[in-house]
């Protein structure tokens, strides 16, 4: 069975979302997501409460990206940065945009973190405008 990680900088607002979305839409695939760089704990709060609104499952805690998770997963970033860091780090690694995953695009996913509660919402459904698309 194949793993798929959704990834982000810090783990707490846009791969939690795509995460809890995912495993929702595609309960018998093995989905989890990783952060660049974690520093918190928690799930932002924000992204919390769509998940709520939306009835997702809860995303699991932040977790920093490991080498172990490189050598065993599809990784699916938001930005074409998150795509080069993980490159430079792990040239072997199976990356892709979420976008491009989805379909021919390569459009960032714009982090909403200190943003407001309609940024948050454009990038739940900007994100689940892409996992609609695929074909797991």
């Amino acid at each position: 069975m194949s793993k798929y990680l959704f990834i982000c900088t810090g783990n707490t607002c846009r791969s939690p979302l795509a995460e809890s979305y995912a495993r929702q839409k595609f309960p018998k695939t093995d989905i989890s997501s990783r952060g660049l760089y974690v520093a918190e704990d928690t799930t932002n709060s924000q992204s919390l409460e769509i998940i709520k609104d939306e009835h997702l499952p809860l995303p699991s805690l932040p977790q920093q990206l490991t080498e172990e998770d490189v050598k065993d997963s599809t990784l699916l970033v938001m930005g074409n940065g998150h795509k080069e860091i993980i490159k430079s780090r792990w040239p072997e690694a199976n990356v892709q945009l979420i976008s491009e995953y989805a379909s021919e695009e390569t459009a960032d996913i714009n982090d909403p973190y200190g943003g407001t509660k309609k940024d948050y919402d454009a990038v739940f459904y900007q994100l689940k405008h892409y996992i609609d698309k695929f074909k797991w």
